[in-house]
């Protein structure tokens, strides 16, 4: 009979290290790559690395509080932390900036990918700005006016629809109609394709909408409340930017009016723009944090909806939208998208 000694198991104390040890492989196997060893908490050697990652205004709340995460975990690139840093600035100037060879992020989440098309249009490096790039969020393009606004239009028979920025009037309403330049923001540029595919992209009422395009996302928003009394405020915004209007405005809310034709997506993708090797991995390592549950969490705790349109049930019910994709238009040609840039120009 053997009656030696059974094999001895490990001191308590010594497990959590041998866990550890298994969490770093593992996420080496996963994500290849010298940056996966930062998850442990051991101090950084050395400098940081830092990137920068310039982002869409409504969506760098978000990506901060991401970003922070990210930080405290403590990745890694050659030895050292990586620290990301948040930038926000407007699409259509990165674009530019791109075209012009005056940009110095290291990566971008622009308003949609279609300033990508425009960025390489303007000049910018082929090699640098990817054909495709993985959507973070979306977000759809809609209309907005006030609860009490809202509650007039229902009661006088109108449904939300595209064809409502081509008059003042409906059906007896008197309509204030506001939206962004399309040349500068997606959102007035899917505003023009929707026109272009329901209701005619032509007539008069281009005048009037220029005339009185606010220059920003919040000068519009502030137009729900600083009408003159008598004035219906119909904007033509984002569907997350309507929730973070309200978060500030709990007593005076905008409600979100979701064409009956369907609407065209924000989807903020994720470009890789760095040349320096060492900062193109360490946004790798970002990147590859952005596409965890918690970051899909974040994102919809800002009012953004996951990539395929859907949104958590929670979040749905909080901002009282509808959890299910919003109908889609058909995606616009090259040519459309050109006369909805050119609208008004």
């Amino acid at each position: 009979m053997d009656e030696s000694p059974p094999p001895s198991k490990p001191a308590p104390w010594k497990r959590p290290r041998v866990l550890a040890a298994a969490v770093v492989l593992l996420l080496a196997g996963l994500g290849g790559g010298a940056w996966a060893y930062g998850t442990l908490t051991e101090p950084c050697t050395g400098a940081p690395l830092p990137v920068t990652v310039v982002a869409q205004p409504e969506i760098a709340p978000a990506l901060r509080d991401i970003a922070d995460r990210f930080g405290t975990q403590r990745h890694r690139v050659a030895g050292r932390c990586v620290e990301v840093q948040i930038t926000a600035e407007n699409s259509a100037r990165i674009a530019a900036d791109l075209g012009g060879g005056r940009a110095t992020a290291d990566a971008w989440v622009a308003e949609s990918a279609v300033w990508f098309t425009v960025a390489r249009q303007a000049g910018a490096d082929e090699s640098v700005i990817p054909p495709l790039a993985a959507p973070l969020a979306g977000s759809p393009v809609v209309l907005a006016t006030t609860r009490p606004a809202g509650e007039e239009l229902k009661a006088a028979g109108v449904e939300p629809s595209w064809r409502l920025l081509r008059s003042a009037d409906a059906e007896g309403v008197g309509l204030a109609r506001r939206m962004l330049d399309p040349a500068d923001h997606t959102t007035g540029t899917f505003a023009m394709i929707a026109l272009d595919q329901v209701a005619g992209a032509r007539g008069r009422f281009l005048d009037d909408l220029k005339r009185a395009a606010p220059k920003s996302m919040p000068s519009l928003l502030d137009d729900l409340t600083a009408l003159e009394r008598f004035d219906r405020p119909l904007v033509v915004t984002s569907e997350q930017a309507v929730v973070a209007y309200n978060e500030t405005h709990r007593p005076n809310p905008a409600v979100v009016l979701t064409p009956r034709e369907g609407t065209l997506m924000l989807d903020y993708p994720f470009a890789n723009i760095a040349k320096d090797p060492q900062r193109r991995e360490a946004v790798e390592a970002f990147a590859s944090a952005l596409r965890s549950r918690s970051t899909r969490e974040t994102l919809q705790r800002f009012g953004f909806r996951a990539p395929d349109g859907t949104l958590n049930g929670t979040y749905a019910r909080r901002h009282g939208l509808d959890g299910d994709p919003p109908r889609p238009l058909k995606l616009p040609t090259p040519r459309q998208l050109d006369r909805a840039f050119r609208a008004w120009k």
